[in-house]
This record gives C-alpha cells, structure tokens and sequence, in this order.
C-alpha cells in the first residue's frame, strides 16, 4: 500500500480537488497537426461506411425495406393502412374547408404528405395529412391576405363566383392559369387562395428541411407539454367557434385577428334567430352517430374489433345519399360541397414572392406542424420501443410541405387520432401509409365528384368530434395545479393569450411565459442548512429528523445554477442557512468594541455584547474548548452551471466571511464548474478550500483543526 495511504496528512491533501486530479485526472491529449487533422476527417467523411451511414440516414425506408419482415407485418400493414386512409377522406375535406380551402385540397394532401414521409420519416405509425391546427393557422393567413375574396356569409371558399365577382386585396398576384390545379370548378378566390397555400408550404417546407439539416430538431425541447396542452385546447376553441355557425346554419362575418373568436360569438348570438334548422338537426344526427360508434364502440371494445368501425365515411356516404335525394340545397338551403375536380393536378413550382410579409407565418405553422407531429411520434415510438430522430423527421415534415405545394396541396402533420389508429389497428410499420394512399388516390381520381351533395355541416361534425381528446385535456388543470403551480400557470396564460389574441401570438406568448418561468425559478431557489445522517446521506435539518451537524461546520446546500440573475439571493441564502450575518456580525463587533469603553448595565460580563444582538444572529465562538475557526461549507453538487458573474459573487462570499474569521469551503463541483473556476483563477487562489465532496470537506477540516497537519 501506498504511503499516501497511510499517512493522513496526505490523504486529507488527496481530499482536495487539486491533488485529486493531479493524481487521477487524464493528461489531455496533444492536438494533432492542422494537416493530419484535416486528412483523417476528409479519410472518415469520404469512406463507403460513412457513405452508407449517411444514405441510411436520410431515407429511412431503405432500413425499413431491408428488415421487413412479410408475413409477420404485411397483413396487419395493409389493414391499417386501408383503415387510416378510409379516415383521410372526410378528414382531409374537412381540415381543408377549416383552412379556408376546396376540399380537394384536403384530399392532395393526405395522399403526397403520407407518401413523402414514407421514404423519409423516422417514425412507424405517425399518420401524415391534415390536421385541425394547421389548417386553422393557413386559414389565418388566407383570410388576412385574402380577406377581400371571402364571402361573408360563408367562411367556406365560394365556388359558384366569377372572377369578376371577386376583389381581392393582394399584389403581385399571378393569374389563375398558373395555378397547377387548372379547371373550371374553382372560382378565382379559390385558385388565388391555392397558390398562397402552395407559397406558404413551399418556404415553409425548405425552412424546415435546413434547419433539420443543422439540427435544430431540439426545438421541440422549448415547448413544454403544459404550454403544447394550453395551444391545442385554445385552438379547439377557435375550431368550434369556426364551425358553429355552419353547425347552426348561420350567414355571419369571418373575422381575423386579436379578440376574432369573441367578435364571432357575438355576431352567432346578434344572428341566432336566423338558425337553418335543416342543418341543425342534419350536425345533431351526425355528432351523435360519429360519437357513438367512435367512443362506445370503437373505443370501449377496441380489444375485440380487428379494426375500427370507419363511423365517419359511413355518415358521410349515408348524408351525400340522403342530400342527393332529397335536394337539401335546394329545399332546405344547406350548404352543400357541390364540384370536386378529379384527378391529380399538375405539377407547379409555387410563386414564392406571393408570400412577402407571410414569411414568419410560414415558419411558425411549419414549428407547430412539427411540434404536434414529433411530439406524437415519440409517444408512439416509447409505447413501441423503437427511437425516431427529430431532426430527421423535421426533414420529412419539410421534404412533405414541398412536395405537396408543388401538387396544390398545403403543410402535412402528423394526426393524433389517426396515428393513434393506425397503431391500435396493428400497423407494423410506415408500409401502412402507402396502403393508405390508395386509397385517397382512388377517391382523387375517381370518387371525388360523388360528393357534390355532401353537406358541408356533416364535416364540421367531423371536425367537431375529433377534437373530443383537446377538450379532454381541460380535466388535466385541477392535478396539474397540485403538481406544479408553475405548468399550471404555463398552460393557462399559453391558453387565455392563443384564445382572446390569435393562434401565432399565443404561441409566442406562451414559449416567452415558459422561458420566463425558467428564469423565476432560478431566482427563488431551494437552499437549505444540511447536515448528515447515519454518516453517509446529506439531508436539510429542517426537513429530517436524526440530522448530525458538525460543531463548527456549516453544510450550506444551494439547489440552482449560479449566475448573474440570481447572485444576491446565492448571498442571501448563504446568510439564512448559515445563520451567520458578516454585515449584522461587524455591526454587533464594533458596538461591542464601543461598549468596552462604556459599560453599560445590559452589556454580559462575558464579552461586553447586548444580549438582544445576540439572539438575533450566530457570533463566531472560538474559546479555549473550541480552539478551531468557524466554517461555512457550500455543498455545490446542485449547481449544474455557473458564470463569470457567479464566480466574483463566490469572492465575495470567500470575503466576506474571512473577514470575519469564517473559512468557506466548496465541495461537490462539477466538472463544468470546476473548468469556469480554474479558467477565472479562481481554482489557484482557493485550491485549499475547494474538495471532492462533503464528506472530504469535513475530513480534511477535522483534521485541520485536531493539529495534525
């Protein structure tokens, strides 16, 4: 055995940090040459491994294909993918007329966002195409844009105007023939609001592929849960304030904006007397039947159905039939879809210059895409075991909203409930998409226009039905109080700012609030006086009974990183802790020196203090039984991060408290720390008072003050 073992004078040495790692520490290694650098990085980066790596990464289906295992996943891939892409159909319509778009729109797609991911998603059950935030946010921009061009009895794209009918408040527009989707059975407005669309998701879709590339998927990690739960419960409130005057049969104003979804309840009550009741009871038959059979059958017997019954193309079969026959345009005056071209459009590189001040509202509605979209994949991929990469997926989300701009279609998402589906009815993999794209391509190129009497009520129920899960999310505030008072608060204001303001707004306000909650909280960190129990566990006195204190050791433990925001309540709370006060302690010192002279009769014969200063605060005691000084012993293993700000604000505490005899000593530092430390010399000046840990920290003092070092 080594006599650094033995001898414990240099074991107490070894306690401290700097004799730690110079005897433990890894020397670190010499840089090689510039040129020698650059060659291997050129020889690894070029080499058929890195090659293979690199094509394996960006399209995931070559992995999938290669371990796809037919008999075991075909059966079950079909299935659910026929499932899923039976539910696109009226989905897809219906997200399209919530964006303010022909319902074809819908239906391109759910079949190009699906099919694109296929090749470059990561995820094997997120189900691509329409989702309600999406679509409401693209109609956002559409009706501010485009505003001029909507009727306002109607929030649904008119398709029986001419092109002299309309106004619309753009510049720069291009004509309608350059529209991909050439063909009568859209009016000016609609193809106008097509190639804004496409604009939209073709800056968006770029946007998101680069920043994917620099990987920048980690911007998931900003948006919490609380405030993604507060977005998606404030947007289903704007999603039934949107549909509820179709549901009652209503003719009122759209309106855009701060305050657009308390102006439209007020122009739905001003308006209440004029309810189509055709329409009425038409949603009422719907919710109730789509509601049903979702919930109380799909869902409670989900263990014994194959898969789903699809309740939602069945309503939309029997009402196009039912409408068809009995004329419901023309004998009740129902809104009905009326032409839906078949058939698959051209291909068009988008107008990008229609976008002009739009830009920020293209990335924001790309960031919520992905955000709802990986948000959902992780989820699945946990309950599945397999991982899913978020900057790749940011690519496929991107690489999506491209190629569906230049087919007319608009920002692909993935769909809670579909994907939900398409896992529960036993899809194995993203082999399941494509069964779903045919699906919706045999509705593109042949079925489509049978839905010329299909009323547009009957998608708002839908709609309306599908968001059942984010009103759900309204039970989660009385337990998310009881958990956090902080998510609680980051839920709510995410929620009040995205319903009273606007979607974009909201969000802002709601990643703004969370960041902002962050930085509170390392304002009012948890500190506390340890000590420690049964000679291994440090633990607050206050908080633990049979806590043992050294007799003049104070273990300070401060749970928060140390920086310029919180430095004065580091200070404060070294003070509280330690009960020791160097300001109150020269005060009470230099009373104490006065009172020598005077003598007054409430001065202790002891040491001429009052006896009020001294229950008001721990004088450092050092008598002939207690030859040792006093020590404040900062317990630094909760400090993740410190900056320059908090390494003078540790001088200031090493200060302080030497000048009033006090040692200060730190212990538990991390590697980080410690590099700041020694970068700030910091290290060199306080090498003695800086240890491993607690226990060596109260070692080496025991030692110190017994005398035998």
């Amino acid at each position: 055995m080594e006599d650094t073992e033995l001898n414990p004078k240099h074991r107490r040495k070894l306690l401290r940090v700097t004799a730690f790692e110079e005897k433990f520490k890894k020397p670190p290694e010499s840089p090689k040459p510039l040129s020698e650098r650059i060659r291997t990085q050129c020889r690894d980066y070029f080499s058929k491994r890195k090659l293979i790596k690199t094509v394996h990464a960006n399209f995931p289906f070559i992995g999938l294909l290669r371990k796809y295992k037919l008999k075991e996943s075909l059966a079950n891939d079909v299935i659910s993918g026929l499932t899923v892409g039976i539910m696109q159909i009226p989905q897809g319509m219906a997200y399209a007329l919530l964006g303010s778009l022909p319902p074809i729109v819908g239906l391109y797609t759910s079949f190009f966002g699906p099919l694109i991911y296929f090749f470059l998603g990561t995820s094997r059950h997120a189900s691509m195409g329409t989702i309600a935030i999406v679509s409401l946010m693209i109609a956002s921009v559409l009706d501010t844009r485009l505003g001029g061009g909507v009727d306002p009895g109607n929030a649904f794209p008119v398709t029986n105007v001419t092109a002299t009918s309309t106004s619309v408040n753009i510049t720069n527009i291009t004509t309608p023939s350059q529209v991909s989707t050439m063909t009568s059975a859209f009016s000016e407005i609609d193809l106008q609001k097509i190639q804004m669309t496409a604009a939209l998701s073709f800056i968006s879709g770029f946007v998101m592929i680069f920043l994917g590339k620099i990987n920048m998927g980690l911007v998931a990690t900003y948006m919490s849960e609380p405030m993604v739960c507060g977005f998606t419960s404030a947007v289903a409130i704007h999603v039934l304030t949107s549909q509820a005057k179709h549901v009652l049969g209503i003719n009122v104003g759209r309106h855009n904006g701060v305050f657009k979804v308390i102006k439209t309840w007020i122009d739905i009550f001003k308006n209440i007397v004029t309810i189509n009741w055709a329409a009425v009871i038409t949603s009422i038959i719907c919710i109730l039947a789509i509601y049903a059979v979702k919930i109380h059958v799909n869902l409670r017997f989900k263990a014994k159905l194959k898969i789903p019954i699809p309740i939602e193309i069945i309503v939309v079969a029997i009402a196009t039939t039912i409408s068809h026959f009995a004329k419901f345009k023309t004998n009740y005056e129902v809104n009905v879809l009326e032409d839906i071209p078949s058939g698959l459009p051209a291909p068009a590189i988008p107008d990008v210059t229609l976008v002009g001040e739009s830009f920020k509202d293209a990335v924001i509605i790309g960031i919520v895409a992905f955000i709802q979209s990986v948000s959902m994949a992780k989820i699945l991929a946990r309950k599945n075991n397999y991982h899913i990469n978020p900057n790749q997926e940011m690519v496929a989300y991107g690489a999506g909203s491209v190629l569906n701009s230049v087919f007319s279609g608009y920002i692909p998402a993935a769909s809670v409930a579909r994907s939900m589906v398409q896992e529960g009815a036993g899809g194995h993999t993203q082999v399941a998409s494509l069964f779903g794209c045919l699906v919706v391509l045999v509705v593109i190129l042949a079925i489509g226009p049978l839905f010329y009497s299909l009323p547009k009520c009957v998608l708002s129920c839908v709609i309306l039905v599908n968001l059942r899960s984010m009103f759900l999310q309204f039970l989660e505030l009385k337990p998310l109080w009881k958990k956090s008072k902080y998510d609680f608060m980051i839920w709510v204001v995410t929620f009040l700012a995205t319903v009273i303001l606007d979607a974009d707004i909201g969000i802002g306000i709601g990643i703004v609030f969370s960041i902002l909650t962050v930085a509170i909280r390392t304002q009012r960190p948890e500190f506390y006086r340890a000590g420690i129990i049964d000679g291994q566990y440090i633990k607050s006195t206050e908080k633990y009974n049979e806590v043992q204190e050294e007799q003049s050791i104070k273990i300070v433990h401060f749970q928060s990183p140390l920086y310029f925001a919180n430095s004065e309540m580091f200070v404060k709370a070294v003070r509280v802790a330690s009960n020791i006060d160097p300001e109150q302690i020269k005060k009470v010192r230099k009373q104490a020196e006065k009172a020598v002279n005077v003598k007054p009769e409430n001065v202790t014969a002891e040491n001429g203090i009052p006896d009020s200063e001294l229950d008001e605060v721990l004088v450092p005691n050092h008598t002939e039984n207690q030859p040792c000084r006093e020590a404040i012993l900062l317990d630094m293993s909760g400090v993740p991060f410190l900056d320059v700000v908090g390494v003078k604000t540790l001088r200031r505490v090493f200060n302080e408290y030497n000048s009033i005899d006090v040692d200060v000593m730190l212990a538990g530092c991390s590697d980080g720390v410690l590099d700041i430390l020694r970068s700030t010399d910091f290290m060199s000046e306080k090498e003695d008072f800086i240890f491993v840990d607690v226990e060596s920290a109260i070692e080496s003092y025991r030692g110190s003050s017994s005398g035998t070092e």
